[in-house]
């Protein structure tokens, strides 16, 4: 890979000092392939900061503050960079260098806007996670993917709302991914979605993005306390939020593009989308009874709300066979 690759990074930092050394030690591998640094520092107390000046080196480096807010911070950084990507490098999560030369050449090879892969997953004391997965898992597997390849347009959207009916984002972990910065200064990360603004992201541009997916694991996503109060960033129904933002988005591309619309009637784009509701609600009333008063294991309306939510699991597990094995049949030139 050419030494001059567009690549910038950005870098939130705040009171990470015990996750730092490690982290800085693993960016060394790639440190060089990557145009310029943006840190984006909220105030640390704790020597971050002095930390980061004396061990990351770069030509092209630049320390900046910012108030705390997670996405806040995340687009003040996306704002300074005048690089064809951006990748970012979240503490305690790693990349090889491989593997972002890899997120690089998948991106220039699909044009794609955003290139997404699946990390392996550590506890803060670096063992294994080996069940944990992101609904980008869900993309490979369902679709058969062996190999480096991009979805977009009505696929991208069935993913995206399946897995917005979760709360989950389709993009996984940012810092297992890689960007178009243009996109991303254009389209900022919302910041009323608590820590699911990628996921609203998603949602949101659904239909203006072409995501690249490949089957490759070179990341790591760590499961480690917060710097922040998670209590702060809490979003009351955040699958019913989500999924009104797609449909949201879905009614307004249909009364623009007659050619999305035939396409979304042709295999049966508002039916999946019920269903996947459905669930979501399903699920939402599960979840209120499990949290109530009265154990709910002996509540008799609460084993009907489970029999429904397995009923309606079937309906969509049955529509997601049907419309993405037709998808898979095409891309094999069935």
């Amino acid at each position: 890979m050419k030494k001059d690759i567009s690549i910038g990074v950005v870098l939130p930092t705040l009171n990470c000092i015990s996750l730092l050394p490690e982290h800085l030690e693993s960016m060394q591998q790639w440190l060089d392939l990557v145009s310029e640094v943006v840190v984006v520092d909220s105030y640390s107390d704790d020597g971050t900061i002095e930390m980061i000046r004396e061990r990351l080196l770069h030509p092209r480096l630049r320390i900046l503050s910012h108030p705390r807010g997670l996405y806040q911070s995340w687009n003040f950084g996306l704002s300074q960079l005048r690089t064809e990507y951006v990748y970012i490098s979240t503490v305690g999560d790693t990349i090889t260098r491989s593997g972002l030369e890899h997120l690089y050449t998948v991106a220039e090879q699909f044009k794609c806007d955003v290139v997404a892969s699946e990390p392996h997953f550590i506890a803060n004391d670096g063992s294994a996670i080996p069940k944990a997965k992101w609904p980008i898992d869900n993309v490979l597997s369902t679709l058969r993917i062996n190999e480096p390849t991009y979805i977009e347009g009505v696929i991208l959207f069935l993913f995206v709302s399946l897995h917005a009916g979760d709360g989950a984002a389709i993009l996984g972990s940012s810092a297992s991914n890689l960007y178009r910065t243009e996109l991303l200064q254009n389209r900022p990360f919302p910041t009323d979605f608590g820590t699911v603004g990628d996921g609203a992201w998603g949602v949101a541009n659904v239909f203006d993005y072409r995501l690249g997916v490949t089957p490759e694991k070179f990341s790591t996503f760590r499961q480690h306390p917060k710097a922040y109060n998670r209590e702060q960033y809490a979003v009351k129904n955040i699958c019913q939020r989500l999924l009104l933002l797609a449909e949201k988005t879905l009614q307004e591309r249909l009364a623009q593009d007659v050619a999305l619309r035939r396409e979304c009637e042709c295999i049966g784009c508002d039916i999946f989308f019920s269903l996947v509701n459905a669930l979501c609600e399903w699920n939402y009333r599960l979840e209120r009874l499990r949290k109530g008063k009265r154990f709910w294991l002996f509540n008799p309306y609460a084993w009907h709300v489970r029999a429904k939510r397995k009923q309606i699991r079937q309906l969509l597990n049955e529509r997601k066979d049907i419309i993405f094995g037709n998808f898979r049949s095409s891309a094999d030139g069935v």
